[in-house]
C-alpha cells in the first residue's frame, strides 16, 4: 500500500518504517507534527524534541515531508477518544486530509509499541479517513525489539530523558548500543521501560538503511528542564548537517528484518511464545497436565455422565463432545453432509426471547432473520435484535457479543454491510460468524450477551463495572487486526468475552499454511495475546468457557483442538462444534469467555431426564464464587445424535437454577428455546 509515515526523528518511527517497506508496503511521504515557537512540548500525543533537524530527515530520505502545527491540547484524555475542537488529534487529522488529497495514501506509519493512548487516536483518525494503520511495533517484546534496532544499524541517539535512573548530564547523547546495558539494569531495578514508552527517553535517529544520507551533528546543547534530585529531566537542542553516504549502504534492508511468517514460526505442539510477555515453560505445562490427568482420574471414579466410545454430535450447531482425543473418532463416525442437508429441510420457527439478572447480564436468543435474500434477513435480526433490547431498556451499545450463524458464507459481505450500519460505533461488541445448515427461507440465526450498567453492582475491587474495550485497527505482528465492525474483546468488571479467532498471520491477514494443527496453535495465540492486552491478570489459563468452531472439512481437528486448548488451560469448559464453514475458509475458529482472577476453579458433570428430553449440564465455578459458568446439552429421541447419554433422574435442574447464565447448545431448534427459558427462569 502507498503509506506515509508518521515520524517524530525517533528511532520507533524510523525502525517501524523498515517494517513497511520489509512487508512490501511503499513509503511515498513523510508526517511531522510541530511545536509553535517552543524547542520541546509536553504533548500526550507527539514527540516534539529534536524537530529542529526533521527538516534534514526528509532529504536524507530523498521523500516529500509535510508538517503542520500543533494547535491543539489534550483536551480528550479519555481512553476512547471522540473528536474535539482544539485536541491536538485533529492536528494530525487535518495533515492526513491534505496528505491524502495530495498524495492518494492508502495507508499510515506509526511507531506505537505500547500506548493505547496513542494507538487508539491514531487509528480514530485513520477510519474516519479510510485509511489503514500500519503499526508493526506494537506490543513487541521491548528487549527483542530493542536489539533488533541496534542489529538492523538503527543508529539514534538519546536526547531526552525523564526517568528515574536516567540522569541528562550522563546518558543524553548515548547511542541505544552504548545505553542498552544501563537500561535493561535500570528495568530490573525500577520497572524502566527499555524502550521507552513510558516516556522514559527519547531519541532521534542519525542514520538507518532508509537515509540516502546520514545526519551529522555539529553542535548539541543541553537544557535541564527540571533539576529534580531524584529525576530530573533534560534534552538536547541539536545542530545537524548531512553528509552522502556510499549508493550501496542506502535502501536496503538487513537480513534481522523479519517477515510476516517468521512472526509465526514458533507454533510448537508445547508452547509457543507471547510477544510481549514470557510464555509457559515446558516444565509448567507438563505439571499443569499432572494435575489434570489426577483431576480426570478423581471424576471417573464417580462418574455421573457417561458415553459411549462414538463422538457427541447435535443437530443445529452440530456440538461435539471431544471426549476422546483421537483425531480420528470424530470424522469416521458420523456423515455430517448428510446431516447437513436433513436439518436444511427443517422448518424452523422464531423464539426469540431475553432473559435478565441482578448483575446486570442479559442473554438474547433465538433470533431468526427470515427472508431468502441474506441482506433482508440481517437486517429483519437486527430489528428484532433492537426491539428486544428497548422492552428492557437497552439499545446496541449495550451489546457485548454477538453469535452468528448464517447460512452461506458466500453472501458474508451482504450480511456484514447491513450490520456495519447498526454497529457503526467506535467499540463495536464482539462477534463471531460461522456458517451452518439453514433452510433457504432463513438467512441467519443470531443470539447475544448485552450488559446494563447498574450504579450498585461492583467488581472484586469495589468499583462500578466498566465495560472496557479491546479494538485494535492497526496491523501489526501481534495479533488479527479487527478492521470490521467488531472488537478482539470485551471486558466488564472482572469478565473478559473474545471475538472468533482464526489463523491469520497477523502481519500479513492471509490465512496461515500448514493445516489444521498450525492453525489451531496460531488461533490459540491469537487468543493468548488478546486476553492479556485487555487485562494484565488475564491469561489463556483464565478461559473458563470455550468454544472450537470446525469446518466439516477439517473434522479430523477436533481432537487436536481440545487436546492443545487443554494443555494451556487450567480446565476450561470446552466444547466443539462442526459447521459447514468459517471465514476465509479456516480450517476452525476459536471463542472464549474468560475471568480475570480464575485462579482456582472446580468442574463438574450431571444431568437428569425430563419427558422426552435428556439433559446433560457441564459446569465450572472458582473457590470464591464470583463467577460460574456452565454448558447445557438438550436431546430428544428425534435427535441423529449417535451419542447414549444415561441420566440420574433428578437433580439436574436445582443444580441450573443456582446459576446466573446459561450457554444453551441445543439439539433439537424446536426444543431449545423452551429449555433455555426454564434454566433461565431457574
Amino acid at each position: 500500500m502507498r503509506t506515509v509515515a508518521l515520524i517524530s526523528g525517533g528511532k520507533d518511527s524510523c525502525y517501524n518504517m523498515m517494517q513497511c517497506i520489509g512487508a512490501g508496503h511503499e513509503i511515498v511521504a513523510l508526517a511531522n507534527l510541530q511545536p509553535v515557537q517552543k524547542d520541546e512540548l509536553d504533548s500526550y500525543m507527539y514527540q516534539t524534541v529534536g524537530h529542529q533537524g526533521i527538516d534534514l530527515y526528509a532529504e536524507a530520505m530523498g521523500l516529500p515531508l509535510y508538517r503542520e502545527v500543533i494547535t491543539g491540547i489534550a483536551m480528550d484524555q479519555s481512553r476512547n477518544y471522540n473528536p474535539s475542537d482544539n485536541d491536538e488529534v485533529e492536528d494530525l487529522y487535518r495533515l492526513l486530509v491534505r496528505i491524502k488529497d495530495e498524495m492518494d495514501v492508502e495507508a499510515v506509519a506509526v511507531g506505537a509499541i505500547l500506548s493505547d493512548y496513542q494507538r487508539i487516536r491514531v487509528e480514530s483518525v485513520c477510519r474516519r479517513l479510510g485509511l489503514v494503520s500500519l503499526a508493526y511495533l506494537w506490543r513487541r517484546n521491548q528487549k527483542e525489539l530493542l536489539q533488533e534496532m541496534i542489529n538492523s544499524c538503527v543508529e539514534a541517539i538519546v536526547i531526552k530523558v525523564a526517568a528515574l535512573g536516567l540522569d541528562p548530564r550522563i546518558h543524553l547523547g548515548l547511542s541505544l548500543r552504548e545505553i542498552q546495558p544501563h537500561l535493561l539494569v535500570m528495568q530490573e531495578k525500577y520497572g524502566l521501560n527499555v524502550c521507552g514508552e513510558g516516556g522514559e527517553y527519547e531519541t532521534f535517529t542519525l542514520d538507518c538503511p532508509l537515509f540516502r544520507k546520514r545526519l551529522v551533528i555539529d553542535d548539541k546543547e543541553l537544557v535541564i528542564h527540571s533539576d529534580d534530585p531524584v529525576a530530573p529531566v533534560g534534552y538536547l537542542n541539536l545542530k545537524l548537517h548531512l553528509e552522502p553516504k556510499p549508493t550501496s549502504d542506502t535502501n536496503k534492508l538487513p537480513p534481522t528484518i523479519k517477515s510476516a511468517l517468521d512472526f509465526v514460526g514458533d507454533l510448537s505442539d508445547t508452547v509457543f511464545s507471547d510477544i510481549s510477555d514470557i510464555e509457559l515453560s515446558e516444565t509448567e505445562l507438563e505439571s499443569i497436565e499432572m494435575l489434570e490427568k489426577e483431576e480426570k482420574k478423581k471424576q471417573e471414579m464417580n462418574p455421573l455422565l457417561t458415553y459411549n466410545e462414538k463422538s457427541e454430535v447435535s443437530t443445529s450447531l452440530d456440538v461435539i463432545d471431544c471426549q476422546n482425543d483421537s483425531t480420528e473418532s470424530v470424522e469416521d463416525g458420523y456423515d455430517y453432509e448428510e446431516a447437513h442437508s436433513q436439518f436444511e429441510k427443517q422448518p424452523i420457527a422464531d423464539h426469540r426471547s431475553i432473559y435478565g439478572n441482578r448483575h446486570g447480564w442479559y442473554f438474547i436468543g433465538g433470533i431468526v432473520g427470515e427472508g431468502v435474500d441474506t441482506g433482508l434477513a440481517t437486517e429483519d435480526a437486527m430489528k428484532k435484535l433492537i426491539t428486544l433490547l428497548e422492552s428492557v431498556d437497552m439499545t446496541l451499545p449495550d451489546v457485548c457479543s454477538v453469535n452468528i450463524y448464517m447460512r452461506d458464507m458466500e453472501d458474508y459481505t451482504a450480511l456484514n454491510d447491513v450490520y456495519l450500519k447498526n454497529f457503526y460505533f467506535e467499540n463495536p461488541p464482539t462477534r463471531v460468524c460461522v456458517q451452518c445448515p439453514l433452510p433457504d427461507d432463513v438467512g441467519l440465526i443470531l443470539d447475544a450477551v448485552a450488559h446494563k450498567m447498574l450504579p450498585d453492582v461492583q467488581d472484586s475491587d469495589g468499583h462500578p463495572k466498566e465495560r472496557v474495550t479491546m479494538h485494535v485497527q492497526g496491523i501489526s505482528h501481534w495479533a488479527p487486526a479487527n478492521i470490521g465492525p467488531y472488537s478482539q474483546a470485551i471486558k466488564v468488571g472482572e469478565v473478559i468475552g473474545t471475538c472468533g479467532q482464526i489463523a491469520l498471520v497477523p502481519g500479513s491477514m492471509r490465512l496461515v499454511a500448514g493445516g489444521p494443527r498450525r492453525q489451531c496453535a496460531l488461533a490459540l495465540r491469537h487468543l493468548t495475546r488478546v486476553l492479556r492486552a485487555v487485562h494484565p491478570r488475564a491469561h489463556i489459563r483464565s478461559v473458563v468457557q470455550s468454544v472450537c468452531y470446525v469446518s466439516g472439512r477439517a473434522g479430523r481437528a477436533v481432537g487436536e483442538a481440545r487436546r492443545q486448548l487443554e494443555r494451556r488451560t487450567a480446565g476450561a469448559i470446552v466444547q466443539c462444534a462442526v459447521v459447514r464453514g468459517l471465514p476465509r475458509q479456516a480450517a476452525l475458529e476459536w471463542h472464549a469467555w474468560a475471568h480475570t482472577d480464575n485462579n482456582r476453579f472446580d468442574y463438574e458433570e450431571t444431568g437428569c431426564s425430563i419427558g422426552e428430553y435428556k439433559v446433560a449440564i457441564t459446569r465450572r465455578w472458582n473457590y470464591e464464587n464470583t463467577v460460574s459458568a456452565f454448558v447445557c446439552y438438550v436431546a430428544t429421541g428425534s435427535s441423529p445424535s449417535t451419542c447414549q447419554l444415561s441420566f440420574p433422574q433428578r437433580g439436574g435442574l436445582p443444580l441450573a437454577s443456582r446459576l446466573g447464565h446459561a450457554d444453551v447448545a441445543g439439539r433439537s431448534r424446536r426444543s431449545l428455546g423452551v429449555r433455555a427459558k426454564e434454566i433461565a427462569q431457574g
